[in-house]
């Protein structure tokens, strides 16, 4: 195979165009003496930074190898420094296993190095002709690269860059490392100052895609790679672009080589695996440990041995931004960040810079931040012009870390970032007497001079409207466009919208901007100001805002009036008419990337996921720089259930966004949005690090609501992991900021998550109250899949309360909520209800479909979950219909999804539920060594304590154990008395009875019973019937064959009840 960025063999491209032309360019034929003593032989091959050769040293009558510099690079200070480089610290490495340096020399304007000529060819070469190899010559050949890197480590030296095409094989088929053009001492990052990433895409270590320092480990993970090659031919992370190739590594474990070649020794791939573990401190420690390792064929406990895979490769993610920040490999970015790449260019018509404002005065900064950004908008919604928007270009700029003097003086490389045609750069600035002067010009590529200036003065603030009016109808004339001209607003507003592009306004600045807004008529004062609450998350702010600027704009006839109405009637819900307007826009207007980010706001928002996904995809193809719809379509992917997607694709272009752009805010919400889509992808340790991250985030910009919902979210996580303490402090905090702002849609996801905490610890009925004050807020507020989500947890709490009914009527209203918002996410969850409740009630035929339907669709939209509860849920009809065998692999398979996700409330659950499975065979033997993995003290709730206690007392029952049997029955009773569980209460009170009843305690055992009949009245489960009827029958009580006949007309619809036997016995 051949991988990209390789060095070129000089024979197998003899008669391409490429090597005729830079031999041609070296002057350097066969004969030639060089130096006055190195006569030139033949051209190896050719690399990046210059030309090797086979010379013969005259004066000691050996043959060398001769690297040139290329001439074209012999001037370019950072080349020639990369190519001293290579010498100063390969002269520092002793090892028959690197290819030793002699010297640096000069001819006439050429730089060479010399160095030992190794005859035989590279190990790319020879992978290319043999493909894999034998596995001992493998393994020999990674001993003797691990030798070299050893003596180099030792010397402090990191390569950076080993791949086959760096390693030479000699004719003995011994393994040298060459090419330290790009070595480092260790500690460095392994990143130019111009932010490239050195190296070679396909080798490169996780820590080196992310730009973190590095150290040796980092080499031995490329030799890990080069092993995996030699093994089998191919590379773990192939296929895609250099990029793509680095998000792989990055984000998730290489897969073991013994999957392409499962006749691998184990040895082999063990060491092959260890070599290639993600975090440098889980892999070998320094070359002399991967010697050892070979030389005895032990490889040392890996890294990933008893913790989640998953967990592992996410954990590196969160540094997956920084990498991509740095990584600029030509026309092989994701996202358009290389700059000379016309696949990432924006091919504009005019690209708009910001206006140079000069003087100390703040106003008048905020003055010329107005004029910039309005200018700037009315040229992007000019049809006649492909013009960027203003948020286009502050994003280039930010990539470039350019400001405005930096973005005019630097122009040549903003015509080469944008592809535009034209750029238009302008200063503004207040002479001593008052009078503001406005200087605009237009420049084009390649040009020294602008094409058009023109200056424009007012000579008071208030003449200042009037002159931009001027200077736009100049301009455009100048730009050939014929669009029409409104009036510039006055000074203050001006000053206002100015004050909009610095920071989000707060109390009385909201008031009195909106009443500005109102009696200026200003729709570009409306739209900023809206702008600029709901990006800043303040939701309550923004509506107030968007009910007075649509009743401002509800007679609006233009453009501008009905895009700011538009916007209003998404921020106040009404979205059915906002879609509406925003298609009547859209016809109107061409082009505008703000009225596509609304209108695919608005279709999700309206249940249509995917046309909003169309309308994203659309935008970020016309712009690859829009982090808005990357980010977007992350969190709309998640919502219609493609989570994968969303972390491994969108998201991760919109973090690398972010982090390039500096951009906080979006930082956090990325950040959040990628926690929710490991949460719904089952991987918590990834998701608890994003929700901690992105609440530090928001803290640190003042986004109080944001801060709050990021909490939240990790007390959801931190409550299905056990840590019901850390869940709690999180929403203590949560709550302690969402009080204070008076907001009901805070307020009811705070009485959410209240509910679900409590629901995980096992008390029901203080999840109930919780459950049903979220419903109530959520109500009020009108949106179905928030009033969905809380009917399912009301009818839950009922559930788990005894009331059936109550639960089932709960969650057919959720049904019909979520199938109203065509909700596909919901339907799962609300059909997830109903099949607990078809199983209570005897309906376990419509419980099975059910629960197949949930697997097929949770596999669908990525419902990791889901479907684990789907497993778990079939595995428990399978155990009461006496299906044995396929209730242990339903739940082992659960299990296995729930250690995955590290969730201990559902690996609690599964320890009970095949428990359970051993009781019903009377293998009281592996129940009990089922149950010894579980103990009160680790059970993930108070619920599982009381049945850990009951399933514990039933083995000692069976095993003729009564007194231990009551006891644990009453450690049972009291624990869900404690949880208010009344199902759990009932079941062990049956177990009472029993052990009573071994005991001879016959008067307390019918006693005992009759407190459970009475109880059965408020807990109608027909499993518990079941179970009752059996203890019925096994105690001498009165009216017996009138207990069996009732059994008997329930059995008669469950014919497969698997302890029926006991029943009729």
């Amino acid at each position: 195979m051949t991988n990209p960025n390789r060095l070129v063999q000089a024979d197998t491209l003899v008669n391409q165009a490429t090597l005729t032309g830079a031999l041609a360019a070296s002057d350097f034929s066969p004969g030639t003496v060089v130096a006055g003593r190195f006569r030139i032989e033949r051209l190896l091959g050719m690399g990046g930074m210059g030309l090797v050769y086979q010379a013969h040293d005259t004066e000691l009558d050996i043959d060398v190898a001769l690297k040139l510099l290329r001439p074209e690079l012999a001037n370019r200070r950072d080349a020639f420094e990369r190519f001293r480089q290579e010498l100063l610290l390969a002269r520092q490495v002793s090892s028959p296993h690197v290819v030793r340096i002699h010297d640096l020399v000069k001819h006439e304007n050429a730089w060479l190095i010399s160095m030992d000529y190794v005859p035989g060819q590279s190990l790319e070469r020879l992978l290319d002709q043999r493909g894999p190899l034998p596995v001992e010559e493998a393994i020999t050949m990674t001993r003797q690269l691990a030798l070299g890197l050893a003596a180099a480590h030792r010397s402090g030296v990191v390569h950076r860059d080993l791949k086959p095409a760096n390693v030479l094989v000699n004719e003995q088929g011994e393994a040298c490392i060459t090419d330290f053009g790009v070595a480092r001492s260790a500690g460095n990052t392994g990143i130019t100052d111009s932010g490239v990433i050195i190296g070679t895409p396909a080798y490169l270590s996780p820590e080196q895609a992310r730009a973190e320092p590095l150290d040796g480990r980092s080499d031995l993970y490329a030799l890990g790679l080069i092993l995996f090659e030699m093994l089998t031919g191919t590379l773990p992370f192939r296929g895609g672009t250099p990029a793509e190739m680095m998000v792989q590594r990055i984000v998730r474990d290489p897969p073991s080589v013994a999957t392409i070649k499962p006749e691998l020794p184990a040895f082999a791939v063990r060491l092959c695996a260890h070599l290639l573990e993600l975090k440098p401190a889980h892999r070998f420690q320094s070359a002399e440990e991967v010697i050892a390792a070979i030389d005895s064929r032990r490889v040392p406990g890996l890294g990933r041995s008893g913790r989640s895979k998953l967990g592992l490769a996410t954990a590196v993610f969160l540094s997956l931004a920084a990498a991509f920040a740095l990584y600029q490999w030509r026309a092989s970015l994701p996202v358009g960040a290389n700059s000379s790449s016309a696949s990432s260019a924006l091919t504009l018509d005019l690209v708009t810079l910001p206006l140079q404002v000069t003087g100390p005065d703040d106003v008048d900064r905020l003055l010329g931040a107005g004029i910039d950004s309005l200018l700037s908008d009315r040229l992007a919604e000019d049809a006649n012009l492909h013009s960027a928007s203003r948020l286009q270009v502050k994003r280039v700029l930010a990539e470039l870390g350019f400001d405005a003097e930096a973005a005019q003086r630097q122009r040549s490389r903003v015509f080469q970032v944008t592809g535009a045609k034209q750029l238009l750069g302008g200063q503004m600035q207040r002479s001593d007497n008052g009078r503001i002067n406005v200087t605009l010009a237009l420049w084009e590529p390649g040009l020294t001079q602008a094409r058009w200036t023109l200056t424009q003065s007012a000579d008071t603030e208030a003449e200042i409207s009037a002159t931009l009016y001027v200077i736009q109808q100049e301009l455009q004339r100048a730009l050939g466009s014929t669009a029409s001209l409104r009036p510039w607003p006055a000074p203050e507003v001006l000053t206002a919208l100015g004050r909009l592009q610095v920071a989000a306004p707060v109390g009385d600045e909201i008031d009195a901007m909106t009443q500005l807004a109102m009696a200026s008529a200003s729709d570009e004062l409306w739209w900023a100001l809206m702008e600029s609450l709901d990006g800043n998350g303040r939701a309550a702010e923004a509506t107030a805002v968007a009910r007075r600027a649509a009743e401002s704009t509800a007679s609006a006839t233009d453009a501008a009036g009905r895009r700011v109405h538009a916007y209003a009637q998404v921020l106040l819900g009404n979205y059915a008419a906002a879609q509406d307007e925003l298609k009547a826009l859209a016809a109107a207007v061409k082009g505008n990337p703000a009225l596509h980010l609304l209108m695919a706001r608005t279709l999700a928002e309206l249940g249509d996921f995917q046309s909003a996904i169309g309308e994203l995809a659309q935008l970020t193809a016309d712009d690859q720089r829009n982090i808005d719809a990357w980010y977007l379509l992350g969190k709309y992917s998640i919502q219609s259930g493609d989570a994968k997607r969303a972390v491994d694709d969108y998201l991760v272009r919109a973090q690398v966004l972010a982090n390039r752009l500096n951009d906080v805010r979006m930082q956090a919400n990325v950040g959040n949005a990628l926690g929710l889509g490991y949460r719904l992808l089952g991987q918590l340790a990834a998701a608890a690090e994003r929700f901690e991250s992105s609440s530090r985030l928001r803290q640190a910009i003042g986004d109080i609501r944001g801060q709050a919902a990021s909490l939240r979210n990790l007390s959801t996580v931190r409550s299905i992991q056990g840590d019901y303490a850390a869940a709690g402090a999180a929403l203590t905090l949560a709550k302690s900021l969402v009080e204070p702002l008076g907001d009901p849609v805070a307020m009811a996801d705070l009485a959410n998550d209240v509910g679900v905490l409590a629901e995980e610890q096992g008390d029901y009925r203080g999840a109930l109250d919780a459950y049903r004050d979220a419903l109530r807020l959520r109500q009020a507020q009108g949106n179905l899949r928030e009033i969905g989500q809380s009917q399912i947890n009301v009818g839950f709490a009922y559930y788990q309360l005894g009331e059936f009914d109550n639960a089932q009527t709960y969650w057919q209203q959720a049904m019909a909520s979520y199938q109203q918002a065509d909700d596909r996410i919901g339907m799962v969850h609300a059909r997830e209800s109903l099949a607990l409740a078809e199983t209570a009630s005897g309906a376990w035929t419509q419980a099975r479909t059910s629960f197949d339907h949930i697997l097929v669709e949770s596999e669908s939209l990525q419902m990791a979950e889901e479907r684990s509860i789907a497993q778990a849920g079939l595995a428990e009809l399978d155990r009461l219909e006496g299906r044995m065998v396929s209730a242990l692999d339903h739940a082992g398979n659960a299990m296995a999804a729930f250690r995955q996700r590290e969730d201990a409330r559902g690996i609690s659950e599964m320890i009970l539920l095949q428990t359970a499975v051993y009781c019903d065979l009377g293998d009281w033997a592996q129940a009990a060594t089922t149950l010894a993995a579980l103990s009160p003290e680790n059970a993930a709730s108070g619920e599982q304590a009381s049945q850990y206690h009951w399933r514990k007392g039933e083995i000692a029952l069976g095993q003729g154990q009564p007194d231990i049997a009551l006891g644990a029955a009453d450690d049972a009773i009291a624990s869900a008395s404690e949880q208010r569980n009344l199902g759990n209460e009932l079941a062990a009170r049956l177990l009472r009875t029993r052990a009573l009843m071994s005991l001879k305690r016959t008067s307390e055992a019918l006693q005992e019973l009759t407190t459970v009949r009475q109880g059965r009245a408020r807990y109608a489960s027909v499993p518990f019937r079941l179970l009752l009827t059996e203890t019925e029958l096994q105690v001498d009580v009165e009216g017996k064959a009138a207990v069996y006949q009732e059994a008997r007309a329930l059995l008669a619809r469950l014919p497969d009840y698997g302890r029926a036997f006991r029943i009729h016995a």
